[in-house]
């Protein structure tokens, strides 16, 4: 680990069981997820054995963030001042309440003045 902690978006799981060079930098990180991203990582539908497996073994290796009230509150927040979906507010309030970045690939959240964003390029 070399200090360095952030939240993972959905799709930067994604991108890293797909091996995509640009989250090369970043292995050595401490990597949170929220259950939002457990759950659309292990529920896609026909998802296989195997999948299920690897990416099981991918979020073992890091640390699932507790949902709070807390969270809940300013996903709330986060809906009623930006046009987002459910998910995504969820993400976006888990990194700001455990005071990390978040690491995405997915340019919407840039929108979001309250999150401590990095946003990685395709």
């Amino acid at each position: 680990m070399n200090g360095n902690r952030f939240l993972a978006d959905t799709n930067t799981f994604i991108y890293l069981l797909d091996k995509h060079s640009a989250l090369q930098p970043l292995l050595e990180s401490e990597w949170l997820y929220s259950f939002i991203t457990e759950i659309e990582l292990l529920g896609k539908p026909g998802i296989s054995t195997k999948e299920i497996e690897k990416v099981q073994g991918l979020l073992s290796v890091c640390i699932k963030a507790p949902h709070t009230e807390a969270i809940n509150s300013t996903a709330i927040n986060l809906k009623q001042n930006y046009k987002m979906k459910v998910p995504d507010a969820i993400i976006a309030a888990t990194a700001i309440e455990q005071k990390v970045p978040l690491l995405t690939f997915d340019k919407d959240f840039a929108k979001v003045r309250e999150v401590d964003l990095v946003l990685l390029e395709y």
